[in-house]
Protein backbone atom coordinates (compact mmCIF):
# COMPACT_ATOMS: atom_id res chain seq x y z
CA UNK A 1 0.00 0.00 0.00
CA UNK A 2 3.00 2.70 0.76
CA UNK A 3 4.54 1.41 -2.24
CA UNK A 4 1.80 2.43 -4.72
CA UNK A 5 1.59 6.05 -3.01
CA UNK A 6 5.16 6.85 -3.50
CA UNK A 7 5.00 7.87 -7.45
CA UNK A 8 1.72 9.95 -6.65
CA UNK A 9 3.98 11.55 -3.45
CA UNK A 10 7.20 12.19 -5.83
CA UNK A 11 4.96 13.80 -8.85
CA UNK A 12 3.80 16.10 -5.96
CA UNK A 13 6.80 17.01 -4.43
CA UNK A 14 8.14 17.68 -8.50
CA UNK A 15 5.49 19.75 -9.41
CA UNK A 16 5.62 22.00 -6.43
CA UNK A 17 9.50 22.37 -6.88
CA UNK A 18 9.00 22.91 -10.09
CA UNK A 19 6.54 25.58 -9.91
CA UNK A 20 8.44 27.51 -6.81
CA UNK A 21 11.69 27.17 -9.74
CA UNK A 22 9.55 29.11 -12.46
CA UNK A 23 8.68 31.91 -10.04
CA UNK A 24 11.62 32.27 -8.96
CA UNK A 25 12.82 32.78 -12.18
CA UNK A 26 9.76 35.20 -12.99
CA UNK A 27 11.41 37.37 -9.85
CA UNK A 28 15.02 37.08 -11.67
CA UNK A 29 14.16 38.39 -14.76
CA UNK A 30 16.82 41.60 -15.86
CA UNK A 31 14.73 45.03 -15.92
CA UNK A 32 16.47 46.85 -18.49
CA UNK A 33 17.64 49.60 -16.21
CA UNK A 34 19.13 52.37 -18.08
CA UNK A 35 18.65 55.94 -20.11
CA UNK A 36 16.74 55.36 -23.47
CA UNK A 37 16.12 58.45 -26.07
CA UNK A 38 12.50 58.52 -27.94
CA UNK A 39 11.72 58.86 -31.18
CA UNK A 40 11.92 62.13 -32.21
CA UNK A 41 8.37 64.22 -32.43
CA UNK A 42 6.56 66.22 -35.09
CA UNK A 43 8.46 68.70 -33.63
CA UNK A 44 11.57 66.82 -33.48
CA UNK A 45 12.08 67.15 -30.03
CA UNK A 46 13.32 63.58 -28.26
CA UNK A 47 12.80 62.45 -24.80
CA UNK A 48 15.55 61.01 -22.38
CA UNK A 49 13.81 58.25 -19.92
CA UNK A 50 15.48 56.82 -17.56
CA UNK A 51 13.80 52.86 -16.50
CA UNK A 52 14.54 51.68 -13.29
CA UNK A 53 13.13 48.52 -11.26
CA UNK A 54 10.13 49.65 -8.99
CA UNK A 55 9.52 46.41 -6.76
CA UNK A 56 9.49 43.65 -9.30
CA UNK A 57 8.33 45.37 -12.14
CA UNK A 58 9.90 48.45 -14.58
CA UNK A 59 9.19 51.97 -14.31
CA UNK A 60 10.31 54.90 -16.48
CA UNK A 61 10.34 58.60 -15.78
CA UNK A 62 11.37 61.48 -18.73
CA UNK A 63 14.83 63.03 -17.18
CA UNK A 64 15.12 65.92 -20.13
CA UNK A 65 13.94 66.95 -23.71
CA UNK A 66 16.23 67.74 -26.33
CA UNK A 67 15.32 70.01 -29.51
CA UNK A 68 15.93 68.82 -33.12
CA UNK A 69 19.88 70.17 -32.54
CA UNK A 70 20.48 68.49 -29.89
CA UNK A 71 20.27 70.81 -27.64
CA UNK A 72 18.10 70.61 -24.28
CA UNK A 73 14.76 72.24 -24.44
CA UNK A 74 11.92 73.21 -22.50
CA UNK A 75 8.99 70.83 -21.80
CA UNK A 76 6.16 69.64 -19.18
CA UNK A 77 7.24 66.52 -19.92
CA UNK A 78 10.61 66.35 -17.84
CA UNK A 79 9.78 64.70 -14.33
CA UNK A 80 6.52 63.28 -15.68
CA UNK A 81 6.58 59.05 -14.95
CA UNK A 82 5.70 57.40 -18.50
CA UNK A 83 6.09 53.78 -17.73
CA UNK A 84 3.98 52.21 -14.54
CA UNK A 85 4.54 49.01 -12.96
CA UNK A 86 5.62 46.73 -16.63
CA UNK A 87 5.14 43.34 -14.94
CA UNK A 88 8.01 40.92 -16.28
CA UNK A 89 6.90 38.10 -18.58
CA UNK A 90 7.46 34.43 -19.41
CA UNK A 91 8.67 35.42 -22.77
CA UNK A 92 10.98 37.90 -21.22
CA UNK A 93 9.07 40.86 -22.43
CA UNK A 94 7.66 43.23 -19.74
CA UNK A 95 3.56 44.28 -19.77
CA UNK A 96 1.77 47.16 -18.12
CA UNK A 97 0.89 50.79 -18.85
CA UNK A 98 2.11 53.84 -21.14
CA UNK A 99 1.36 57.25 -20.76
CA UNK A 100 3.05 59.70 -23.59
CA UNK A 101 3.69 63.08 -22.54
CA UNK A 102 1.15 64.81 -24.40
CA UNK A 103 -1.29 61.95 -23.67
CA UNK A 104 -3.61 61.98 -21.13
CA UNK A 105 -4.46 58.42 -20.84
CA UNK A 106 -2.92 55.50 -19.71
CA UNK A 107 -2.25 52.69 -22.71
CA UNK A 108 -2.03 48.87 -21.91
CA UNK A 109 1.81 48.47 -23.02
CA UNK A 110 4.33 45.79 -23.92
CA UNK A 111 8.17 46.39 -23.98
CA UNK A 112 10.89 44.06 -25.27
CA UNK A 113 14.81 44.88 -25.45
CA UNK A 114 16.50 43.64 -28.61
CA UNK A 115 20.15 45.10 -27.79
CA UNK A 116 20.39 48.27 -27.61
CA UNK A 117 16.77 48.86 -28.00
CA UNK A 118 13.62 48.52 -26.61
CA UNK A 119 10.35 48.29 -28.41
CA UNK A 120 7.12 49.41 -27.01
CA UNK A 121 3.89 48.59 -28.06
CA UNK A 122 1.02 50.66 -26.93
CA UNK A 123 -2.49 49.87 -27.67
CA UNK A 124 -5.91 51.37 -26.90
CA UNK A 125 -9.10 49.85 -27.57
CA UNK A 126 -8.88 50.67 -31.41
CA UNK A 127 -5.40 50.68 -32.23
CA UNK A 128 -1.91 49.91 -31.41
CA UNK A 129 1.63 52.27 -32.06
CA UNK A 130 4.78 51.37 -32.05
CA UNK A 131 7.84 52.96 -30.57
CA UNK A 132 11.37 52.19 -30.88
CA UNK A 133 13.94 54.13 -27.84
CA UNK A 134 17.42 53.37 -28.06
CA UNK A 135 20.07 52.85 -25.17
CA UNK A 136 22.37 55.77 -24.41
CA UNK A 137 23.85 54.22 -21.32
Amino acid sequence: MKLKALPLLTAFLCMCLGSSLAAQQGEQIEVPRGLWETEPDALGVVLHVRTRRCGRSLCGRVERAKNRRGYDTPSNAVGDQVLWEMRPQPDGSFYGEYRGPRANRYLKSRAQVFGREMVLQACDEQSCKKLVWTRIR
